[in-house]
């Protein structure tokens, strides 16, 4: 089973760190916001793998999303935050399937072109 956690958040003052072009800063926050919203049990890694424009509804046109693809060392992953509701780990035959109706759009783009690995 392929799977996948959609998260997002802010880059905060507290992110910032010392580095010239920013991308220390950038992983800061990106690694702050999954600490936040997800209690993950087991290490990770966390590269970035495409940009995500998608101008069709108002949050899309004012905000450019950065995917990334989160490799997991287990599947024990818990919402950390009460807000998410109903966190599971799906396949991508599932997301492509049942679940597709139910997912924002810029979700649905990433299904849509995401590989199953």
């Amino acid at each position: 089973m392929v799977n996948h956690i959609g998260i997002g958040g802010h880059i905060n003052p507290v992110d910032q760190r010392e580095d010239h072009l920013g991308m220390d800063t950038y992983m800061a926050g990106v690694e702050r916001e999954i600490d936040e919203e997800l209690n993950i049990t087991g290490g990770h890694t966390n590269k970035i793998v495409a940009l995500l424009n998608d101008d069709s509804n108002e949050v899309g046109k004012v905000h450019l999303g950065v995917v990334h693809m989160i490799d997991l060392e287990t599947d024990d992953v818990h919402a950390n935050e009460d807000a998410i509701a109903n966190l599971a780990l799906c396949s991508l035959d599932d997301l492509r399937g049942p679940l597709y109706d139910r997912l924002e759009t810029w979700t649905r783009c990433c299904v849509d072109v995401i590989e199953d690995l």
